[in-house]
């Protein structure tokens, strides 16, 4: 069976075969059945499952949104917010991303562009990604899905609306407010106030796990951080959905069984990970862990945030959005690495270098300078995040290699 042919050339059965209830059902139960002791995977792949049903159906609204827009203010409305740039590294993890790539080329003109983004595009012009009726850009961690998601509205249409990340907390907080109340006119919603605060009840929740997994990685590794790199996507979708209560929960509590068991790991070399990695399949994770390093802590995971104000909730999600360090300021980003390296007893530094990421390529080298300056042993790595072909894995080996015997 060729599934790239199927997901690329027969997309609308796949869009009509979701809605079908007995499809549903039946996918339900396989997943439920297949990961009956994995709950992490089965509840991620159940919330894929029902995201897909809701983007598809004909009845439901359709919102795009980048990673770090506040996805509580979408849930409030019944709205799965669906993340155009988790959807290519998902694509791209199972090989599937190569067409939309090329697809891509005709519309940006070259491939010098962020292989995240130019996967978007070519979803977008192959039609695989639904009409959207709301796209909503905040303007961290880049100003790349401003131009994606205008590029998305021209070709599928659909309304743009630009949070700016300007560090004002009214500001911010009021462009919140309008969008909110925009959408709830829009959609006809009447108790929008009353809606928002359980979302907001349900992201304190998931938030309180989130913080709790963070506090156990302290202390304990037991899961190499290449599984909380490619959780990246839930943590940055379903804050605000019964969804995120029921990962985060459900991620603490594996974490906390292991540590029972005493299924805990001992790293030879312990590596706190900059930026996302490659969603591709690619042994360099398990080769890394045969060397005996780990990643303890990641940047991804590192967004904190103060506990959500249910009778402030506009406010309370503005000051979520500057709290945001992690894939902000260069300065930002070095005092977070300095502070999760001497939290998470990190022995060095790998900083993943995506190609065509104009935020992350330029201060990377930069990062570097700053962290070895103060005694942190750290490597630039240039990959990429969804593209192999701009992965040159046996070059990147050797490099790490030397790397790790120097810190080792």
């Amino acid at each position: 069976m060729n599934v790239e042919k199927i997901i690329y050339e027969k997309s609308n059965i796949i869009k009509s075969a979701v809605n079908f209830p007995l499809f549903y059902l039946g996918a339900r139960m396989f997943i439920r059945a297949k990961y009956r002791e994995d709950k992490v995977t089965k509840i991620s792949y159940l919330y894929a499952l029902d995201l897909v049903k809701h983007v598809y159906s004909k009845k439901s609204k359709k919102i795009m949104m980048n990673i770090f827009a506040p996805s509580e203010i979408f849930y409030a409305l019944d709205m799965y917010p669906l993340l155009p740039e988790v959807a290519a590294g998902f694509l791209a993890a199972f090989g599937l991303i190569r067409r939309a790539l090329s697809e891509s080329e005709a519309i940006l003109g070259n491939s010098d562009v962020c292989s995240v983004h130019r996967g978007v595009v070519g979803l977008s012009k192959l039609k695989i990604f639904p009409t959207p009726d709301f796209l909503v850009s905040y303007t961290k961690p880049c100003f790349s899905p401003v131009f994606s998601f205008a590029l998305t509205k021209d070709l599928n249409g659909g309304e743009i609306y630009i949070i700016d990340s300007y560090e004002d907390i009214d500001y911010l907080a009021s462009q919140i407010e309008m969008l909110y109340y925009n959408l709830t006119k829009r959609l006809g919603v009447k108790d929008g106030i009353n809606r928002l605060k359980k979302a907001i009840t349900l992201s304190n929740e998931a938030y309180k796990y989130f913080e709790e997994i963070k506090d156990l990685r302290r202390e304990y590794v037991v899961m190499d951080g290449k599984n909380f790199l490619d959780y990246a996507g839930m943590i940055f979708s379903v804050f605000g959905s019964k969804y995120g209560v029921e990962f985060f929960k459900s991620l603490r509590d594996e974490i906390k069984e292991r540590i029972k068991r005493g299924d805990i790991i001992e790293p030879k070399v312990r590596l706190y990970w900059m930026h996302l990695g490659p969603y591709f399949k690619t042994d360099f994770f398990q080769w890394l862990n045969s060397k005996g390093a780990y990643i303890v802590f990641e940047e991804s995971t590192s967004i904190s945030w103060e506990k959500l104000d249910v009778s402030n909730p506009f406010e309370s999600l503005a000051k979520k959005l500057v709290n945001f360090k992690a894939f902000s300021t260069l300065e930002d980003r070095v005092n977070t690495a300095l502070e999760n390296v001497e939290k998470y007893k990190a022995d060095g530094v790998i900083i993943f270098n995506q190609w065509g990421c104009r935020q992350g390529s330029v201060p990377a080298y930069i990062i570097r300078q700053k962290l070895v300056s103060e005694g942190i042993p750290s490597i630039v790595i240039d990959g990429d995040l969804v593209d192999e072909l701009n992965f040159p894995k046996e070059q990147i080996k050797t490099r790490v290699e030397a790397f790790l015997e120097v810190i080792s």
